[in-house]
């Protein structure tokens, strides 16, 4: 269970219920090895996919669970590249193999070449304007983790980041949220020193978005907050080595988001999906963190 201390009034807020979240998981793994959040078994649906395969299996080693059956699972993923080593789209290809390589496999061919080139075409000389800069982040924070960047590719994260920063604070614009600001502080760091934003104004930006009543909002100008919200604001804290200011709120906050199936969804009664479960369960055990270090 996630730990949060007590509010003003002396009670503790609904805390994030673990077992039920790794019952969640365990139900959405279809026959195939994969998983899928919207499996229906009465209807038929047997649809995974390996993005929310890689939820499912980061989930369950957050919560200390050993996967069922992991070779299948491991072949199933092995079975979505191409016979080139390359798969439909990056973030198809980015799910596969950060999902086989928490289950300690391999795939059967090297992406070398297919991730060369989309390293040229996010990070080389004649990229264009990205018309989502969120999405442009997210696609270049996955090729980090997939493998090292060169000088020039650091150059370009640079150039991504500083062209994707809201003026008004944090990424990306025209208005950004602490979600893609986590991203972009991930990316930063990744990428090497040589890229990294502004400390303070993220830090100034963490502040603005934390609020006594959610914990984290999504921005400052909203009151509004959802599963990549506080983990986005935890992560940022983490990161930059400052103290959240209202973690209860936080942990409450996330114990609402679980739905009574277990699953976690994006927003308060919004569907549960694996991918959110993930989020939320990201941000406990940032909350936990912050909990085992020394006061």
């Amino acid at each position: 269970m996630t730990r949060v201390r007590a509010d003003d009034t002396g009670t503790h807020p609904p805390t994030l219920d673990r077992r039920a979240a790794a019952r969640y998981v365990l139900s959405r793994r279809t026959p195939e090895g994969g998983f899928c959040f919207y499996r229906t078994p009465q209807w038929g649906v047997e649809e995974p996919n390996t993005l929310d395969t890689l939820a499912a299996v980061a989930s369950l080693q957050l919560l200390r669970v050993e996967p069922p059956q992991p070779a299948m699972t491991g072949q199933w993923l092995q079975g979505v590249q191409d016979d080139g080593g390359g798969y439909p789209s990056l973030t198809i290809g980015w799910a596969a193999l950060r999902a086989l390589e928490l289950l300690g496999l391999s795939p059967c061919r090297s992406p070398r070449v297919w991730l060369t080139g989309w390293a040229q075409r996010l990070l080389g000389g004649r990229r264009r304007t990205p018309r989502d800069w969120r999405a442009a982040l997210d696609g270049v924070l996955r090729l980090t983790e997939l493998m090292e960047l060169d000088t020039a590719q650091c150059d370009g994260v640079a150039d991504l980041l500083a062209a994707a920063a809201d003026p008004q604070g944090g990424w990306a614009r025209p208005a950004a949220d602490i979600e893609t600001t986590a991203v972009a502080v991930q990316l930063a760091r990744r990428a090497g020193s040589s890229t990294t934003p502004d400390r303070d104004r993220a830090v100034e930006f963490l502040r603005s978005c934390e609020d006594a009543s959610v914990g984290v909002r999504l921005r400052p100008d909203t009151q509004a907050t959802m599963v990549g919200a506080l983990w986005g604001g935890l992560k940022v804290a983490s990161l930059l080595g400052v103290v959240p200011r209202y973690p209860a709120a936080s942990g409450g906050s996330l114990a609402l988001l679980q739905r009574p199936n277990g699953g976690l969804g994006a927003r308060h009664q919004a569907v549960a999906t694996l991918r959110d479960t993930w989020r939320g369960l990201r941000a406990a055990r940032l909350l936990d963190e912050l909990e085992e270090q020394p006061s």
